[in-house]
């Protein structure tokens, strides 16, 4: 196993140019973190090269992982300073590694017979942007697309979907008018999520294939998104509370989505 003790190290800056990620769209990222990496290794992502930080590579709790790294891609030991120098978080964890996904066609995410399927317009937090896709896999959603904001491949939105990135279908889309006519094309209605106003989650009919947008944190979804929509629907909140973070958002309209389907009924009439 290589050792590399100096920061001036080309592979040093490898691995900071995968954790900035910026272009083109399908260029390497970073995974941090033992648990990301096992994910990644379980969903069979092909790992291109992993860094091991010395006091890491000398404890026997993490041998069979190493083991497992070892047979699937090389592996580096790095100095403390270096595995600090290469690592975008304050405190490594001591394993990264370089992976190049391949996102998601928008195909991919309409499958089965109910599909279910997120849409994010200019979420610009990774870590909410992450948080969204695990939920919306966890709650049986059938894939994710983002436009604009956050990038779904970056570390920090990778660390937030603790790995369901690495298994579930999750589109970069540039043009949501796009994504609408293909979504409209397959039989998806149009769902457009609004603070107040719309109508409440529980009186939608999720258990349709449809699409569901949310909008930017603060700013919301602009006018026209919400034009095209056939219907917009609100999780409802006691005053004074104005707005709910947008993974929480989203995991709300996503199991009562699942609720409606598990149940197999229609939504019930509203009381007269």
């Amino acid at each position: 196993m290589q050792h590399i003790t100096s920061r001036h190290n080309p592979i040093v800056a490898r691995f900071r140019r995968a954790a900035r990620r910026s272009t083109p769209p399908d260029s390497a990222t970073l995974l941090e973190g033992p648990r990301l990496i096992e994910e990644a290794l379980a969903a069979g992502v092909g790992i291109e090269l992993a860094a091991v930080s010395d006091p890491l590579a000398t404890d026997d709790r993490w041998a069979p992982l190493l083991e497992r790294l070892g047979v699937a891609t090389e592996v580096v030991r790095v100095s403390t300073p270096v595995m600090a120098a290469l690592s975008p978080v304050s405190t490594p964890s001591g394993l990264v590694a370089i992976v190049t996904p391949t996102p998601a066609r928008f195909e991919s995410t309409v499958g089965g017979s109910q599909p279910l399927v997120l849409g994010l317009i200019g979420v610009q937090d990774p870590g909410n942007t992450g948080a969204v896709i695990r939920a919306a896999e966890a709650g049986g959603a059938t894939g994710v697309v983002t436009v604009a904001g956050a990038d779904p491949y970056g570390w920090k939105a990778l660390r937030g979907s603790m790995g369901s990135t690495l298994r579930f279908p999750v589109v970069r889309a540039h043009d949501p008018d796009q994504i609408n006519a293909d979504a409209r094309a397959r039989g998806l209605r149009l769902l457009a999520a609004i603070p107040h106003g719309g109508t409440p989650t529980s009186r939608t009919d999720l258990s349709s294939p449809c699409l569901i947008w949310l909008g930017a944190e603060g700013a919301g979804l602009s006018a026209p998104v919400r034009d095209c929509a056939d219907e917009l629907i609100s999780v409802p909140m006691r005053a004074p509370v104005e707005s709910l973070n947008i993974a929480v958002a989203s995991a709300l309209i996503i199991y009562e989505a699942a609720r409606q389907r598990a149940d197999g009924r229609a939504v019930p009439e509203p009381p007269v």
